[in-house]
């Protein structure tokens, strides 16, 4: 990151494949568009997005839009447009909204939803078919033979998925609802979710866990997010590059609501199978705090995690000892022989393998932030969902006399590393701004 960038858009070209596609007969509208925004997240293995559009020459409506338009979208550098950063065909999926953009009706402003190519297939093609091995491997196959994409496993390397291989049959499902079910399974050692996703980087999918993502060195730890809007000196001296840095809106979202956790079944739960095959019923307590424990013996977070009160007491007994929800499910061993299906442990007490994925992440948006920076910091380093990014925010402490370093200013709960699990790029002209929701699990020492 040696110097500050902007970016725009270098080429916006639609096209349909009733007008005879992008070789016969596109439409540039690059000098059209008023607004593009790119959406990534750890929950979709593609991207979505919308696009705002001044139309004043009734173009959409000589084309007769239907929602099957294609945009191709190139964003290059404004110092060298043959520097092409980000280059993606959407399906135009339909029209959100229409507005007059003057006074002589003579204009109107579209806003258009936008999805990649290879999720609009996957949410309308369904298949059955067999499959045998670990569901890391399945969810390659899936994403190989249904969507021509490549898996990057970077994400995963040094924590794979504790589940041993299973044999499974996916049930008539689209393939986009065939990954999801299938990553919803997996889990580490540790009881961290995997995710599969995709960033605006590259056309790989991502597939990841928490584990791996959380051990990450933040993208951004020399030139740290900062926000302090009382310190207008600082800024003022500040270089272009270290001005980029600055956060320019912060907000907290819903926090520490642990009765919705409880509730959830994320704190507390009981888990019971009954194996058909053998008659046996197994039962087992699941607490968070065993989860975190796990999480700290690896050093994958530190002790001071910030989503679990140990000490809470609620009449006579601890928190996590209550059975605030409650699981069964009847599985079958030995239906593949040497393979388990989909629902089946060998080992019994992986079966918290199942609620220990959904509790975690129902833990890391216990602390959620959303914050909005300048982009290029994004764009340089390549970062995205599934990163840590490291903030620093000034506390609300006015009795400052006591101050001896930079920590002792900083609001604890909003500073320090957080992962990105939402972006939104929104490009207008050559102004760039990335509005990201980050979690975390620990609070800042």
């Amino acid at each position: 990151m040696a110097q500050s960038q902007q970016y725009k858009i270098v080429e916006a070209t639609m096209a349909a494949d009733r007008l005879g596609g992008f070789n016969i007969n596109s439409f540039d509208l690059r000098s059209l568009i008023a607004e593009l925004n790119i959406f990534e997240s750890l929950d979709k293995p593609y991207l979505t997005g919308s696009v705002s559009i001044l139309d004043d020459k009734a173009i959409f409506d000589a084309i007769q839009f239907q929602g099957t338009e294609r945009l191709r979208i190139k964003m290059a550098s404004v110092e060298n447009e043959l520097d092409v950063v980000f280059e993606r065909t959407f399906m135009m999926t339909g029209i959100e909204r229409v507005r007059k953009a003057n006074a002589n009706a003579k204009s109107s402003m579209y806003l258009f939803t936008l999805i990649d190519e290879h999720a609009f297939v996957g949410r309308i093609r369904k298949f059955s078919k067999s499959y045998e091995g670990s569901i890391q491997t399945i969810i390659t196959k899936i994403m190989a033979n249904e969507f021509g994409k490549n898996i990057d496993l970077s994400y995963s390397v040094g924590a794979p998925g504790v589940q041993t291989d299973i044999k499974c049959i996916v049930p008539n499902l689209t393939p986009l609802q065939a990954v999801s079910w299938l990553t919803s399974r997996a889990s580490t050692e540790t009881g961290s979710p995997f995710f599969t996703y995709a960033s605006m980087h590259d056309d790989n999918i991502r597939l990841g866990n928490l584990d791996v993502m959380l051990q990450q060195k933040a993208f951004n730890r020399k030139l740290p997010y900062t926000y302090n809007p009382s310190n207008v000196s600082i800024a003022e001296g500040q270089s272009e590059l270290e001005k980029t840095f600055t956060i320019k809106h912060l907000r907290a979202g819903n926090m520490s609501n642990t009765l919705k956790l409880i509730e959830a079944g994320a704190v507390t739960s009981k888990y019971s199978n009954t194996n058909l095959n053998t008659g046996q019923i197994f039962s087992q307590r699941y607490s968070i705090r065993k989860t975190l424990e796990n999480l700290q013996n690896k050093e994958i977070i530190g002790d001071k995690q910030n989503v679990f009160d140990g000490d809470f007491f609620v009449g006579d007994q601890q928190i996590d000892l209550y059975d605030a929800q409650r699981y069964h499910t009847v599985t079958s061993t030995g239906t593949y022989g040497s393979y388990k299906s989909y629902n089946d442990e060998f080992d019994e007490t992986k079966f918290r393998k199942k609620l220990e994925p959904s509790a975690l992440k129902n833990h890391l948006h216990k602390n959620t932030l959303n914050v909005v920076v300048e982009g290029a910091g994004f764009i340089v380093s390549k970062a995205t969902v599934g990163d840590i990014v490291n903030l620093k925010v000034v506390n609300d402490n006015s009795m400052t006399e006591n101050v001896n370093n930079e920590d002792d200013v900083l609001d604890k709960r909003m500073s320090g590393d957080f992962i990105i699990y939402d972006t939104r790029h929104t490009f207008q002209g050559t102004q760039h701004s990335v509005s990201m929701n980050v979690c975390k699990l620990e609070r800042m020492e």
